[in-house]
């Protein structure tokens, strides 16, 4: 397991607008400078023998196609880009690229052969690595989650990750934390959940304003396994009625589907 670098926090505007760091020599985690769009995302390339998966676009305010080009060459790889979910801050690059994984449930599920969506969990073989998708609609209807048998890194998009985890379908989102945890508790392994954004302090608890682009004292990426099982004890307690709930490293923020708060 390698160590994580500091990532940009946005108080020096003169970065660059990507920070690149290697996992391991197959897997590539970039980050979107907060300088160019307060969402901060982080995209996932992972490479097999046979292709490499491009997990979201990001915002659209970075060259990604090129960021990707560099990083794949000399590689004879077929580039198979999806997303984690079809929020815009995710997908916001997809024009970057010549072909893309559909944004809806649907599109989503017809591409990875899910025939019982949500509750199927499928293989994808990328050569040599083979990661489990798992549909966990509550944060976006599309919203899946990737576990690498490899790295048993688990990438789980907007719907766990240091910050605030909004939920715009309450039962849906219950029933996917459930689900994932599930995974996990069956025999899956895994070291690390990553998500795609930082949005908490170093102080639990503590989140940074909406909409900041700086982000001094920022959490780490990477969260513990353990995570994962407070946030399905949470929400398992949590009954019918949606409300906020604020733990150390996470905020359940539910919302409306027109995304007000409730």
């Amino acid at each position: 397991m390698t160590t994580f670098p500091a990532w940009d926090d946005g108080t020096t505007t003169t970065t660059p607008d990507h920070q690149i760091h290697w996992y391991d020599d197959r897997t590539a985690i970039i980050r979107q400078a907060l300088h160019t769009n307060f969402e901060g995302p982080f995209i996932y390339l992972l490479l097999g023998s046979e292709r490499a998966l491009l997990l979201d676009t990001g915002t659209g305010h970075i060259d990604l196609r090129g960021i990707v080009d560099g990083l794949l060459a000399g590689r004879d790889l077929e580039l198979v880009v999806a997303h984690t979910h079809g929020h815009g801050d995710h997908v916001g690059g997809d024009d970057q690229f010549d072909t893309v994984v559909g944004k809806s449930a649907e599109a989503v599920a017809e591409y990875f052969g899910i025939t019982a969506w949500p509750e199927q969990i499928v293989e994808f073989d990328l050569g040599d690595r083979v990661l489990d998708i798992i549909a966990i609609p509550g944060h976006h209807p599309s919203h899946v989650a990737y576990y690498d048998r490899s790295t048993r890194l688990l990438l789980t998009g907007d719907s766990l990750y240091a910050g605030r985890l909004y939920v715009f379908d309450w039962p849906a989102f219950r029933a996917s934390v459930a689900r994932l945890h599930g995974f996990v508790a069956a025999g899956n392994p895994v070291d690390l959940v990553l998500g795609t954004h930082i949005e908490m302090t170093r102080e639990p608890g503590v989140d940074f304003g909406l909409g900041s682009d700086v982000h001094p004292g920022e959490h780490v990426l990477e969260l513990d396994p353990a995570v994962l099982t407070e946030l399905a004890e949470v929400m398992a307690a949590a009954g019918e009625t949606p409300h906020r709930i604020v733990r150390d490293h996470f905020i359940v923020f539910p919302l409306s589907p027109a995304g007000e708060p409730l």
